[in-house]
Order: C-alpha cells, then sequence, then structure tokens
C-alpha cells in the first residue's frame, strides 16, 4: 500500500504478510494507517511527526496490556485519538492550526485534477478542523478510514447506534460544506 499524500483514499486492511504480535510487525502493518490518522485528526503536518512518535512510543509501552478485545485497528486508532487531543490541547496554546502543504503532482499527472484534489482536501480539512472532538474522531475512523460502525464505536468509545446517526449527520455536513466552497461561499 503506497501513502497517499491526500489521504482521501480509504484505507485498504492491512495485508497480513508481518507478524501483528511483535511491535516491529504491528509498526510495519499499521504506520501508514496511523499516518493517516494522526493527519486527519491533528489537521498539521508538523504536528503529525510528533504525534506518530507518542503514539508509537505508547504503543510499545503498552503492548504487553494489549488484551485483544478489539482488533489492532482499533486500539490503535484508539490512542491516536488520544495523542491527537493532548496534542491539539497543547498547540492551541501556542499556534492557530495550520493546513497541510500542498500536494506536487507526479509526472504525467493532470496539474488541474491534482489543483482540484487539493482544495478539495484543504477544504475538508477546514471542515475537519471546525468539528468538535468526538465527530471529527467519527468522521476520520468511519469516512475516511473506513473502519466499520462496530468498530469506530469502541475506538472512540460512544454506542453504535450513535456511530450510524453521526456519521449520516456528518456527511450530509461535508457534502453542504464541500458545495460551499465549490461556490466560492468559504475561505
Amino acid at each position: 500500500m503506497s501513502h497517499d499524500v491526500n489521504g482521501l483514499a480509504s484505507a485498504t486492511p492491512p495485508p497480513g504478510g508481518a507478524d501483528v504480535s511483535t511491535f516491529e510487525g504491528i509498526y510495519a502493518e499499521y504506520f501508514e494507517f496511523t499516518w493517516r490518522v494522526l493527519k486527519n485528526l491533528v489537521g498539521r503536518s508538523g504536528g503529525v511527526e510528533d504525534a506518530a512518535q507518542e503514539l508509537w512510543t505508547v504503543v510499545h509501552r503498552r503492548l504487553g496490556d494489549f488484551e485483544q478485545r478489539s482488533s489492532v485497528r482499533t486500539w490503535l486508532f484508539g490512542i491516536a485519538i488520544n495523542v491527537a487531543r493532548n496534542q491539539r490541547r497543547a498547540e492551541s496554546k501556542h499556534e492557530a492550526l495550520e493546513l497541510l502543504p500542498e500536494v506536487v503532482p507526479s509526472a504525467g499527472s493532470d496539474p488541474e485534477a491534482a489543483r482540484a484534489t487539493n482544495e478539495t482536501w484543504r477544504s475538508l480539512e477546514r471542515f475537519l478542523a471546525a468539528l468538535e472532538e468526538p465527530d471529527r474522531a467519527i468522521f476520520v475512523s468511519s469516512v475516511i478510514e473506513d473502519l466499520s460502525a462496530k468498530e469506530t464505536a469502541e475506538a472512540v468509545g460512544v454506542g453504535v447506534m450513535l456511530v450510524y446517526q453521526r456519521v449520516r449527520t456528518l456527511r450530509r455536513l461535508a457534502k453542504a460544506w464541500l458545495e460551499l466552497h465549490e461556490r466560492g461561499n468559504l475561505e
């Protein structure tokens, strides 16, 4: 799986090649997943590196405590929520939220399509930044990372029915947000 700089591609299940009972195996299988999740939860490219380091420090420290009552992805997503929350708290005291840098299109790609995708992503980042923490986590987990409602509920600590309700509402809000952006009504 290649790392999508835009973070818009939905996550595919890990290929299962690494031994996920070891830290090294979990890191090899799930690093890209945790990077995307943190990028979407933290909302700052610079903060993602610090958040990723913190997440993997927590995973290393707590791996022996993991009881496998949930999937590894759900467990990692829960850790990512806590790390991102702490990161945002610390950063909010020092500076305003910055958008991720623009994506450099690869050779042979359509520059207009790359620009449109980049603009859509920046608008989606602003949408995510405007959401309260539980809604942001639900949106990233369910819509962007394509975790199931059950996995999202476990990771976020809410009921499955609430996840279904919030996802429907958040999808409508995101669609309206993006439509306003396309018409030039949002900065």
